[in-house]
Formats: structure tokens, sequence, C-alpha cells
């Protein structure tokens, strides 16, 4: 008989105890994926940093990459608690605690979710709502960013292009192409210490497109974007480069030999050094910075392309160095 008490009384525990593990077992929050394939780059506002802007002085063309801020399930961000996962900038929070802010502002009752992870960090996280029902992510004052692929601008640019400033929350007038065109160029004059810094930096800096065309440029002077923590190395160089992962295996890799006097001259190469070249881009690392000199002619520049001619990513090399727009860097 006690057998037979005992018998059900070990399976409501089992049952119990299963229950509070569920109950218990943590979220895991990450942005919703980009489906890149349905992504139109041709019309649109985006996040911009500039690529390859000596190209532009012999009236050729530069990269334009675009960006988009990270996208997050509402239903999810809402019922985020203690002890959930939420990744921000490919990297994972503990939700330690979870507070609600409530403004008049941009409507009544708008509602964000600030998060206070269980890591050291300094400053906020916060998610906030957007206009078609999704949150996006703050860290500091700058939206966490996705890349969604790159551009070739070639020159000159349409004649209803502007390019506007932003200074202290206020638009400055719009201004031509040739006003854009000197600060790309030469953004800064060491002699001159009144010259502005244009660093058209992604978290500064949006563009929008029309039917493939650039027609507006605006930047302002911060945020500045990640910092420190975010800036760790080694990185993938195909995410370095700001680059797409996915069909790089199977990429069309031409190349081009940039001239400060002729501009990118293209250059054969062979499968076999096609094949090196990809292998550096899917399996190399970038491991630190080399120099602050930031090479504008003598390199050689990798682009990858789909077989329907959608850009993946672009390359830039220097004496055995990967060239950034604020130096060179090491690679293994």
């Amino acid at each position: 008989m006690k057998k037979c008490i005992l018998f059900p009384v070990v399976v409501l525990v089992l049952l119990l105890c299963l229950c509070i593990a569920a109950c218990a077992s943590a979220a895991e929050v990450r942005p919703i994926p980009v489906d890149h394939d349905t992504v139109d780059l041709g019309n649109g506002e985006f996040h911009l940093s500039v690529r390859n802007t000596d190209l532009s002085k012999t009236g050729g063309s530069f990269i334009a990459t675009l960006y988009a801020e990270d996208k997050y399930d509402a239903e999810q961000v809402k019922a985020l608690s203690a002890g959930d996962t939420v990744w921000m900038y490919d990297l994972p929070w503990t939700v330690k605690q979870v507070q609600t802010h409530f403004f008049e502002y941009p409507l009544p009752g708008y509602t964000t979710y600030e998060i206070f992870p269980e890591e050291e960090f300094e400053g906020y996280l916060v998610f906030q709502s957007d206009s078609d029902g999704t949150f996006h992510a703050v860290i500091n004052d700058w939206y966490v960013l996705t890349l969604l692929g790159s551009v070739k601008i070639s020159l000159p640019l349409p004649d209803k292009f502007e390019y506007v400033s932003v200074t202290a929350g206020e638009e400055d007038e719009p201004v031509g192409l040739d006003e854009f065109m000197s600060f790309l160029e030469d953004p800064d004059d060491p002699d001159d210490p009144d010259a502005n810094i244009i660093s058209f930096d992604p978290y500064n800096t949006t563009c929008v497109f029309e039917n493939g065309e650039l027609v507006r440029v605006t930047d302002a002077y911060y945020p500045w974007g990640p910092r420190d923590e975010f800036d760790g190395f080694p990185v993938p160089v195909w995410k370095f480069c700001h680059g797409l992962r996915d069909g790089l295996d199977s990429a069309v890799i031409t190349a081009e030999k940039t001239s400060c006097l002729e501009g990118p001259l293209p250059v054969e190469i062979t499968a076999e050094e096609a094949e090196q070249i990809r292998s550096l881009a899917i399996n190399g690392m970038v491991t630190d910075k080399a120099n602050e000199i930031s090479v504008t002619g003598g390199t050689w520049i990798y682009t990858f392309e789909t077989p329907g001619g959608k850009h993946l990513l672009s390359v830039e090399m220097f004496e055995g160095l990967i060239v950034g727009s604020d130096g060179m860097y090491n690679y293994r």
C-alpha cells in the first residue's frame, strides 16, 4: 500500500521540478535576422560610412557602405526579465533588472525599456520602439547597427544631391556636390585648428538613395559609435572590411591597383591568386593596428561580387597590410 502511495508522490515531485525548471529557463533575445536578398539598397534611408575616398580625387568613384538599425521583436523585449540574455553588437548581456521609462514624446505614453546587466558596464542599454512595431537598441547614445551591404558610387553625383551638416541639433543650410566633395576628399587640415573634421561614421551619418542615386547625406558631430570593449581584436577580415560573409565562397573576384595620378586601374589576377585572397577574406583575422597611415596610392583593391553583380566585399591592401580609413592593420 505504501508503495502505491509513494509512486504518485514521486511522479508529482518530478512534474513539479520540471515545471519549475521550465519557468526558470532564461530567454535569449537576438536581433531579427536581415534578409539581404530582399534589401533594396537603391531606395531608402540608411546609415553610411564612406570608403576609398581617395578615388574621388580622380573623378572616379567611392564605396558607400550602408547599415540599418538592428530590429528586435517587440513581444520578446516587453517580456524581458532577470536572467534573460540580450545580444547587442554581437555581445551578450545578462539581464539583472529591467526598468521602464514613460514619456509624452514622441507620443503620449511612449515607453522604453532600460536593461541593467549583471556584467560590469558604464552607461546604459535601452530598447526604443519603432513605428513598424519593432524595437531598436541604443547603447550610450548610439544605435546598434547591422550591415546591409555596399554600393559603388560613380561620380559625378546627381544635380539634386545635397549635403547637410547638423550642429547642436540644428540642421545647417544644405550645400551642393562641390562642398561635399571637399569634405570627402580632405575632411581636416592638421595645420588649421579651425578646419571641419567630418568622419562620415555610420553612427553619425545617414544618407538617402532614390532609384539607385545618392541624393542626400546628413552628418552630425556625435555620436561616434562603439569604443573600448566594442572594438576588440581579432575580428574576421570580411567583417572588418564591412562586407557580407554569405556568398564569398562563390563570389567573382576582380582586382584594381590605385594610382594617385590615374585612379584605379584593372589588374588581371590568376585563379590561384583569387583563391588566396578569397581564403584571406573568409578565414583571415585582423589582429591589431599597424600604424596611423592610410595609404592612398599603390594599393590593391579586391572586390567580391555575386555572379549577378551584387557587391559583397572590398578588401584594400598595401605591402602585406589591410588598409582602413584610419590607418593600416595587421592580419593573420
